[in-house]
């Protein structure tokens, strides 16, 4: 490998690692929406999770059951 493909890797590695980390903040900042979707269980009242569980969904048949 010689000092040009050196640095055009380089610059493909720096550029794909720059828009990873960018991904991932906008993820943890919540400025991406990830599906609202609930992947566990399609009934609430079967999952394990339902009682803390913050998705729509759940919050919905919560105050339906009541």
């Amino acid at each position: 490998m010689n000092r040009k493909d050196f640095f055009k890797r380089g610059g493909r590695w720096a550029i794909l690692s720059g828009f990873g980390l960018l991904g991932t903040l906008l993820i943890f900042e919540q400025k991406i929406v990830l599906p609202q979707n609930c992947s566990v269980a399609p009934l609430c009242k079967n999952c394990g999770k339902y009682a803390q569980c913050k998705l729509p969904q759940a919050n919905k048949e919560r105050q339906h059951g009541k």
